[in-house]
């Protein structure tokens, strides 16, 4: 007798199973108008999003975007896309360029013997493109503390473009480890600039008191935000994300704020349970998401990452007339090869 599937299970195979996938049950805003679909609803930020002063650039294209909430899922909040094309550029260099390096880990760390800088550099230089990177000794690997990736990867010395199609993840702040769920007692730096934006996107979405609409379920002060954990999702057009729940955190009142850079992707939210029904949400690039409250403990996952929608800021800078900040990223054909196929996910939590 076959197993009985759960909702949420289902949910995953409807959207692996095939191409074109079916969208019509899925919330997206970027092509309803949220007053017609009766799954979200608008909600008014109280306070602006404002650009830390640390950050020599304009991150956000409007200081109170329109919010939704999801009428069947307290707490979960959704800003489609408030950054300026010159934000999502700088978000990108951070999460290919400044994070995945050490003291940050990543699932490749504990196979080879990486170098300091990126593999998204590395590949990018010519010089150095097909230089291979020596893999670590089977010892080295027994002994690591790094959490092995459940997917099959080769050992053998690999260049640089090779690896950077294998890199899946790196960790942000507190060492998540994926085979104790847990984070691990070593830390390193959090990039002081994400923490400033996500406590910027934090504080936005802070409810205040009385005058607050409901239905955004947020009830923590964003000005105690600090980013203590995080990770960097690299998805290529055929990786998924498995339904899960984040609930390693010591204390989680806090919101979990995350950014998506690149190529679209389907996110299905649902309850405590896998077998509540899931929500199925387009996400595109600079789209918002933070789960608060009672969506904190809900299951979520990515089933499916929609081809062909990187936008053309990212796969062709120089194609908008009115985007003078192009001219600053004369190197960008690297990461529109990238973006093109690809989709990053940036997330933040506090853990304490």
């Amino acid at each position: 007798m076959a197993p009985v599937q759960t909702a949420f299970r289902k949910a995953e195979k409807k959207y692996k199973r095939g191409q074109p996938p079916d969208l019509d049950n899925a919330v997206d805003l970027a092509t309803t108008a949220a007053a017609a679909n009766e799954a979200v609803r608008e909600i008014k930020l109280a306070y602006d999003l404002e650009t830390p002063a640390t950050i020599p650039l304009q991150l956000f294209s409007q200081r109170r975007p329109p919010a939704y909430a999801l009428r069947d899922h307290p707490g979960l909040l959704l800003i489609p896309n408030p950054f300026t094309d010159e934000a999502q550029r700088w978000l990108a260099r951070k999460c290919l360029c400044d994070c995945p390096r050490p003291p940050n880990r990543t699932n490749l760390d504990a196979f080879f013997s990486l170098p300091p800088e990126s593999l998204f550099e590395l590949a990018s230089n010519s010089e150095k493109s097909s230089l291979p990177i020596a893999n670590r000794s089977q010892d080295d690997i027994q002994q690591s503390d790094v959490t092995l990736p459940k997917e099959k990867f080769y050992t053998q010395p690999g260049s640089p473009s090779s690896l950077l199609e294998r890199q899946r993840w790196c960790t942000l702040g507190l060492q998540y480890n994926w085979n104790t769920k847990e984070y691990d007692r070593g830390s390193s730096p959090f990039d002081q600039d994400l923490d400033s934006l996500m406590r910027a996107i934090a504080i936005a979405i802070t409810r205040p008191g009385d005058t607050s609409d409901p239905a955004s379920g947020n009830n923590y002060n964003g000005n105690l935000f600090e980013s203590e954990a995080g990770i960097i999702n690299y998805y290529d057009e055929r990786a998924t994300m498995a339904g899960h729940v984040d609930k390693t955190e010591e204390k989680m009142d806090a919101p979990l704020i995350s950014l998506s850079i690149g190529l679209s992707c389907v996110y299905l939210i649902g309850g405590t349970t896998r077998d509540t029904e899931p929500t199925p949400i387009v996400l595109h690039s600079g789209d918002v998401l933070a789960m608060c409250g009672e969506s904190r403990t809900a299951y979520h996952g990515v089933p499916l990452v929609l081809a062909d929608t990187t936008p053309a800021s990212l796969s062709c800078p120089n194609s908008s007339a009115n985007d003078n900040a192009a001219a600053a990223y004369p190197e960008w054909h690297y990461f529109a090869k990238y973006l093109e196929h690809h989709r990053i996910n940036c997330n933040a939590r506090k853990c304490s």
